[in-house]
């Protein structure tokens, strides 16, 4: 029988480990790369999500602005046969003046 360091028939502990290493580190560099894969494209999904969550405030924005003129443009369609809204826009638009007023301009100074 032969000693343990000799040429014994078991293999010593740093034999197993560079087997060990040498058998299943493929394994390892391949969990390695997918994990840094995994979490690049993590990274670049929050970036779209910000985004996309930007130009969904910035829609949205848009849309009440236009909900608000739409509104308005109603209003006026609306009222188009009332005496009274004709009355202001002839004065607020093209500066008429109801009978019995008087129209004031005033000017800046030094263009008299």
């Amino acid at each position: 029988m032969t000693m343990r360091g000799q040429g014994s028939a078991f293999p010593s502990k740093n034999g197993v480990r560079k087997n060990f290493i040498f058998r299943f580190g493929w394994v390892l560099l391949f969990m390695l790369c997918t994990f840094i894969g995994y979490f690049h494209v993590m990274k670049k999904k929050q970036e779209e999500i910000a985004s996309l969550d930007k130009r969904l405030q910035e829609i949205e924005r848009e849309k009440e602005l236009v909900t608000l003129a739409k509104e308005d443009l109603l209003m006026r369609i609306q009222s188009h046969g009332d005496p009274a809204w004709v009355e202001m826009v002839l004065m607020k638009e093209l500066g008429v003046v109801p009978e019995g007023k008087m129209k004031v301009h005033f000017t800046k100074k030094g263009k008299q």
